[in-house]
């Protein structure tokens, strides 16, 4: 009978309060261990106003730090965060005797090396991306001087980094691409490296069983085809590329609908996109959508798009699109082809620029435009996810490992 392990998930943001796609993979591992008669504690910062410091969420137990109110930022992180999750987890540490730490961001993970000095426990970190180089990338996403977050807040960043990277006994990756990039980043990590693949939960993203009534629901009109992307509004996501190409789309599929899901800094730049190229009929922003209304915009639509540029480590919302039974495209960024190729390569585009993403997509709605060899490829879009993607097989990997370490560290100890 295998051990029952305290086990201490470290986060920054975490779902239900944030629902990013580290976020998900953070939970539904946690949710998952502790189904399994793990005891699970999760600390993540406080996203609302009101929600209480602890309580009991999905059979974990749930830590929040920081101040939700807090207006001192750098770099979309608040300062007094930065303290307070050291608090809560020196405060955690000093009352649980944990068997094995799994931090998934690294400013929380940061805290708790400060806090334990001496490492005495495993710690198996999961690399989702490099902060640091998103950072370079897309700037700042709040409204603090550009050349003060670099020359500042991404040194910190880096440094941070590093510091967390080098201190983990393991680091899980999702891809091969996470793989690959971490190493190129930071040499000294390529021996911890373990591929984990993330999964997506087959209970809650399943396909519909009437999907005119889903868009119904949505209003979202019946006799179109829609195309869905659900992204931050931030310039990595290639929206803007998007928008263009859809522009040209229409002249040959007047009927198509583009539904854009998401918020972001890049909103109002995007909308005046669509009013300067005469879309405002045919392009829908839906703004933040909760969790229970994304499953039905995955069924409502006929075709999932990622419009990526950058840093696409592995693309939850590819999943969860296709386990709904709603074809995906996705450009030839990150993970991307690593989801999509062996379904059918013809989903990865050629290239992330407007002509691109315009033929691909134009090559997908006359796919669809068949009633039968669209229902055929969403049929195989959920077996394909059923056969390659679930938890199960993720969480069996992830367990095997954390018991491996905590086995070697009592025969060390």
């Amino acid at each position: 009978m295998k051990r029952r392990l305290n086990i201490l998930s470290i986060n920054q943001f975490f779902f239900p309060d944030s629902q990013g796609g580290v976020e998900r993979v953070a939970h539904e591992t946690a949710k998952r261990l502790a189904e399994r008669g793990h005891i699970v504690h999760l600390v993540g910062q406080r996203m609302e106003p009101g929600t209480p410091d602890t309580e009991e969420l999905y059979g974990l137990t749930v830590h929040r730090y920081g101040n939700a109110e807090s207006r001192g930022r750098m770099g979309g992180r608040t300062r007094d965060a930065l303290y307070a999750s050291r608090r809560v987890l020196s405060e955690l540490v000093a009352k649980q005797r944990f068997d094995v730490v799994l931090p998934h961001h690294y400013f929380p993970y940061y805290s708790y090396i400060g806090n334990t000095g001496r490492k005495t426990i495993p710690e198996l970190m999961t690399f989702h991306a490099s902060y640091w180089q998103e950072l370079r990338l897309e700037g700042a996403e709040r409204r603090t001087p550009k050349l003060l977050e670099q020359v500042i807040f991404g040194r910190m960043a880096r440094r941070t980094e590093v510091a967390c990277l080098k201190r983990a006994d393991r680091i899980a990756v999702l891809s091969d691409f996470s793989a690959e990039q971490l190493s190129s980043y930071y040499s000294f990590a390529t021996g911890k490296v373990v591929k984990i693949p993330g999964g997506v939960d087959l209970e809650r993203f399943t396909p519909a069983s009437d999907r005119n009534a889903v868009r119904k629901r949505l209003n979202l009109p019946v006799d179109r085809q829609i195309l869905l992307t659900v992204r931050r509004l931030v310039p990595r996501m290639g929206l803007s590329n998007l928008v263009t190409a859809f522009g040209e789309v229409l002249a040959r599929h007047p009927e198509a609908m583009l539904v854009i899901a998401g918020r972001g800094r890049l909103e109002q730049e995007l909308k005046r996109q669509v009013v300067e190229g005469e879309l405002s009929n045919s392009v829908r922003f839906t703004g933040f959508v909760d969790d229970d209304r994304l499953v039905d915009y995955y069924r409502a639509a006929d075709l999932f798009v990622l419009p990526s540029v950058a840093f696409e480590g592995f693309g939850m919302v590819t999943l969860e699109a296709l386990a709904c039974g709603t074809p995906a495209l996705g450009t030839p960024i990150g993970a991307t082809p690593e989801i999509l190729k062996p379904l059918a390569p013809q989903l990865v585009l050629r290239g992330t620029r407007p002509a691109a993403l315009r033929r691909g997509i134009g090559m997908m709605l006359e796919w669809l435009s068949d009633a039968r060899a669209a229902e055929e490829l969403r049929k195989r879009c959920r077996e394909y996810v059923e056969s390659s993607f679930g938890w199960d097989a993720a969480v069996d990997a992830l367990e095997r490992l954390i018991f491996e370490l905590t086995d070697a560290g009592r025969r060390d100890g």
